[in-house]
């Protein structure tokens, strides 16, 4: 039997009987009776609002459901196999509401921070640094949301679980059944569900099977750093959809964060395991200082001549946090001279090179001065001694581009900028290598001086900065495959 960590892939269309876990059926399925035995053998829960859905719109169509839980404000952990690399950038979303098959609906479209809600969307997300797939550990993933959720975070449990945490509690979106005993179908999900369970402690050799196979629960290093429930029946049991879904224990009338679930057994029976917290804490505190708590850098590019003897100034910055912050307009983000608000108020997580301009002329200074909520005060300073730009630098050459495809009519505003830059320079750096960057610099000048209309554009693909739309630029495309592909011989 395959392994089975449960959270939900679903296709575009799933089956009305069902949901699946891997392929494909049709649409999402009528809600079940709110009556019925969930997580499995579990109960409707309306009391922790903290516990919420992880939505993941992938780009072959499909998407997944997993659990989560708001630990710290704009921070959830779910399941490292949760987070996927084929996610549609912009497109992961954090549920709190109480009718989610119902309100699924509306996606992708969800209203801005800052407007009522039962959305949020996933600015960044990314696995512990040390997950292996192979043995399924460490199973956690950190997700940073673009807002705050109204209402406070359930606390890390900063203790090892012992003997005297006989109880526990599960919380899940996943199914209320199993219809395959690999999980790879089953139905109820989409309903927020809680039990009370038994902690049974760290799993231990007997609890492998070869026919659920979960190797990482063999390793003596790995085992005391899990926690093991039970699942038989008629206790309760976690199932597909619930990965990435708590284990809460109470210390004197408060509740916890122990665990993050992410394996079941087969059928959704017997057992479910978790990943500690206590062992993560420095992983944790990283990702809550990343929530707002890290530097945020300005800095000068360059500046660039322009006629009659001015200039432009070029300024980019660096956020080390892993969400946007924002920093309004006034004594903490100050730049006299910057009159057209050309500089940002949120800045975004990445380096950002070249992000904005602003002109000057000859005998004036340019002064930006930014104090981030956690930081540093930095200011930096432009004027004509500044280090002048290269025409010929790869990302002074991108950073045009880059400006015009975002700035086109039909640009994603979901699309990444850092991730535009990154590809331009390393498209520029390959090419170049190959004998062919004089060709791929006409290429990107092109594009660089194409006008914003959309007709100029092709914006098909979501989550991706626009290409030049046919015939625009197709001759100076067509000179950089030539010169790949056709050399002239010496």
């Amino acid at each position: 039997m395959k392994a089975h960590r449960f959270g939900l892939v679903v296709c575009a269309s799933l089956s009305l009987s069902s949901f699946v876990l891997s392929g494909c059926g049709a649409d999402v399925p009528n809600a079940p009776d709110n009556s019925s035995e969930a997580i499995v053998r579990g109960k409707d829960e309306k009391k922790l609002p903290q516990v919420v859905a992880v939505r993941v719109n992938r780009f072959n169509g499909a998407w997944e459901l997993c659990t989560g839980t708001y630990f710290a404000k704009r921070v959830v952990v779910t399941a490292a196999h949760c987070v996927r690399g084929d996610a549609i950038p912009g497109q992961t979303f954090v549920y709190y509401g109480d009718d989610y098959l119902n309100d699924v609906n509306s996606l992708p479209t969800i209203p801005p921070p800052g407007q009522p809600s039962k959305w949020a969307r996933v600015e960044t997300f990314a696995a512990h640094p040390d997950y292996d797939a192979s043995i399924n550990y460490p199973d956690l993933a950190i997700i940073h949301l673009d807002r705050e959720l109204p209402f406070d975070p359930i606390p890390l449990l900063r203790d090892p679980v012992t003997d005297a945490d006989k109880k526990g509690e599960i919380v899940g979106w996943g199914g209320s059944k199993a219809l395959t005993a690999d999980i790879t179908q089953v139905e109820g999900a989409g309903i927020k569900r809680s039990a009370k369970v038994k902690i049974l402690g760290a799993p231990t050799d007997a609890d492998f099977h070869p026919d659920d196979p979960n190797p990482g629960i063999l390793d003596p290093t790995i085992q005391p750093k899990l926690l093991k429930t039970n699942g038989m029946a008629p206790s309760a049991n976690t199932c597909a959809g619930d990965s990435g879904g708590p284990l809460l224990v109470e210390r004197k009338g408060k509740t916890f964060l122990a665990g993050v679930g992410f394996w079941t057994g087969l059928f959704c029976e017997d057992y479910a395991i978790f990943t500690r917290i206590d062992p993560f804490l420095a992983y944790f505190d990283d990702a809550v200082v990343r929530a707002g708590k890290a530097p945020i850098v300005p800095r000068l590019e360059c500046i660039e001549p322009q006629a009659g003897g001015s200039f432009l100034a070029h300024f980019g910055y660096r956020n080390d946090n892993a969400l946007t912050v924002n920093i309004p307009y006034g004594k903490q983000n100050l730049f006299a001279k910057d009159t057209a608000g050309a500089r940002p108020s949120d800045f975004k997580p990445g380096d950002y090179a070249f992000d904005f301009s602003v002109p000057f002329t000859n005998g004036t200074e340019l002064s930006w001065k930014l104090a981030p909520p956690c930081g540093t005060s930095t200011t930096v300073i432009a004027n004509a001694s500044s280090p002048v730009c290269d025409p010929a630098n790869p990302t002074f050459l991108c950073a045009k581009t880059c400006d015009a495809q975002f700035a086109a009519v039909c640009a994603d505003p979901n699309a990444s900028r850092p991730d535009c830059m990154t590809q331009c320079v390393a498209n520029t750096t390959v090419l170049g290598e190959y004998g062919c960057g004089a060709e791929w610099n006409t290429y990107i000048g092109c594009i660089a001086a194409l006008p914003p209309a959309a007709e100029n554009w092709a914006c098909s693909s979501p989550g991706f900065p626009p290409q030049p739309a046919f015939p625009a630029c197709d001759p100076e495309l067509t000179a950089v495959f030539n010169c790949l592909y056709y050399p002239t011989a010496p």
